[in-house]
C-alpha cells in the first residue's frame, strides 16, 4: 500500500496563479525576454525538451496579454523596464512511450528540473527557483505516455505562472 501510496500523485513546485487583469494592474515590467535556456552536461538529450519548454512559457505569456514584448533576446534595445529570463535544465527524465506500454507504472515517473533566473535591465537578481514537475505514473501508464510526452510544455506554463506572480510591484 505505501509503494501505491507514494506514485498515487503527480507533483510540482507550488506556483501561485494569478489573473492576467490583477498581473497587468501590477505589472513593474513590460518587456519579458528570454536569454538563455541551457542544459546541465549530464541532462539526457535536452533539445526537443528545451525547445518544448520554451515555446510553451512564451506562448503561455502572450496569450495571457499582460506584457507589451514577450520574445527571444535579439539586439533590440527596450527603453520600456525589461525582464530578462535565462533557464538551465537541471534534471529530466521522459519515459518513453513503448517503454510505458510494455512495463506501464513500473516505469516509473518522468520528472525535470528548471532553475529559471529573473535579472532585470541592471543585472540584479529579481526571482530565483528550481521548479520541479513529475507526472503521476498511473496516470501516464493509463494515458500510454501522454502525460510523460507533455511533461516539458507543462513546465513551460509553469515557468509562465512563476513569471507573472513575480513580476508585480512589492
Amino acid at each position: 500500500m505505501t509503494a501505491l501510496a507514494l506514485t498515487a500523485c503527480a507533483v510540482s513546485t507550488p506556483v501561485q496563479t494569478v489573473s492576467p487583469e490583477a498581473a497587468a494592474a501590477n505589472r513593474q515590467y513590460q518587456n519579458i525576454v528570454f536569454r538563455s535556456f541551457t542544459a546541465e552536461p549530464e541532462v539526457p538529450d535536452p533539445d526537443a525538451a528545451i525547445l518544448d519548454c520554451l515555446r510553451s512559457a512564451m506562448d503561455h505569456l502572450q496569450v495571457k496579454n499582460v506584457y507589451k514584448r514577450v520574445e527571444k533576446q535579439t539586439t533590440t534595445v527596450y527603453p520600456e523596464p525589461t525582464l530578462f529570463v535565462d533557464q538551465r535544465l537541471t534534471a529530466l527524465r521522459i519515459v518513453s512511450g513503448t517503454t510505458r506500454i510494455w512495463t506501464g507504472v513500473m516505469s516509473g515517473r518522468s520528472h525535470i528540473k528548471v532553475m529559471v533566473k529573473l535579472t532585470n535591465a541592471q543585472g540584479a537578481v529579481v526571482a530565483q527557483q528550481e521548479l520541479f514537475g513529475a507526472p503521476n505514473a498511473w496516470g501516464s501508464a493509463y494515458s500510454f505516455g501522454s502525460s510523460d510526452r507533455e511533461l516539458p510544455k507543462n513546465m513551460g506554463i509553469l515557468v509562465g505562472d512563476f513569471i507573472l506572480t513575480t513580476t508585480g510591484r512589492k
